[in-house]
């Protein structure tokens, strides 16, 4: 398995992009799915991982003609990525649509998605709206995140319906409903200010992955807000988010290598984290670019040379992650 991954990091599906796929297919059969479609569903997977795009189409086809919802959805993701076949938006939505209609939760969400964005289907809000709340309905986290934004974006007096979706999505145990419900907490948003909720919530989220939550919750822990001030556990939950491809949690890594808080002082792991973000390809490249370029004058060959061998390790291991949709 880990070979097949890395296969598919060098075909420009990250490691989040696996976990998502692996999720999506990994769902419940559906009642009276057969024993011969099983096998099929899996088999397209194995291939799938393996980066046999074609392969993959071919086990799933039969099953998805014949009414599997997951073949349906696998289907979905070749003509939606053009893996295996060409793209196409209109046959994505298509499998998309059929493997939603069986309560496939992630189809759901992307069929949503579809008729939010106008992707392979005429542009729809209120059809948007109605298979967010399907997918959400069906289990899927981001669907609460996402109707609970709609509410952020600017629908008076709705705040309490914002934050029963985030609360519906703790109740599940989702972690970007956790990372957003602590963000009412953090800033008293609808409800009383509480830090210490906030940093419980963060916990939750972080310790399933979720990047931003690690970052907010390392900075929780810097600045003492809702927790006790511990410098070495902010850098411990920076980390995370580092790992995870944030870049701002990669430059406050650095920034604490840097200064020698949390962590022993040390200028090549603070160069090497700062380079990291300078490639990350976000709004902090030029900054962790400047602080990467003073670093390295006090650096000697041999670091910077080290340095750009731990780079191009990280990156050839698919260090960018999607973040969550």
């Amino acid at each position: 398995m880990a070979r097949s991954r890395r296969a598919l990091h060098s075909r420009g599906l990250g490691r989040g992009g696996v976990v998502l796929l692996l999720a999506a297919l990994a769902v419940a059969p559906p009642a009276g799915a057969g024993a011969d479609a099983d096998q099929a569903v899996e088999a397209g997977l194995s291939a799938y991982l393996d980066g046999k795009f074609d392969r993959a189409r071919r086990h799933w086809r039969d099953p998805a003609e014949e009414g599997e919802a997951r073949a349906q959805f696998g289907l979905g993701v070749l003509y939606a990525t053009g893996r295996g076949v060409a793209a196409d938006r209109d046959t994505a939505f298509q499998w998309y649509r059929r493997a939603a209609a069986q309560g496939h939760p992630t189809a759901a969400f992307r069929v949503a998605q579809a008729y939010a964005e106008g992707r392979g289907v005429a542009q729809d809000p209120e059809a948007a709206r109605r298979w967010y709340r399907e997918a959400a309905a069906a289990g899927h986290g981001s669907a609460f995140t996402v109707l609970g934004r709609r509410y952020a974006a600017g629908v008076p007096g709705e705040t309490a319906k914002r934050k029963a979706f985030y609360e519906k999505g703790v109740e599940a145990g989702y972690a970007d409903a956790q990372y957003h419900l602590a963000s009412l907490y953090l800033h008293g948003q609808g409800v009383a200010a509480d830090p210490g909720r906030a940093a419980e919530l963060l916990r939750q989220a972080a310790d399933q992955g979720h990047a931003p939550a690690a970052l907010k919750l390392g900075g929780l822990f810097e600045d003492g807000n809702g927790v006790k001030r511990d410098p070495a556990a902010a850098a411990e939950w920076y980390r995370v988010a580092a790992e995870r491809g944030n870049a701002a949690g990669q430059i406050s890594l650095a920034r604490l290598y840097a200064q020698g808080k949390g962590v022993a002082a040390d200028p090549a792991a603070a160069y090497r984290w700062y380079r990291l973000a300078a490639n990350s390809g976000s709004a902090y490249e030029h900054m962790a670019g400047t602080k990467a370029e003073r670093l390295a004058q006090a650096l000697s060959p041999e670091a910077r040379e080290q340095a750009k061998a731990w780079l191009a390790d990280w990156q050839a291991q698919g260090i960018w992650t999607a973040q969550y949709p």
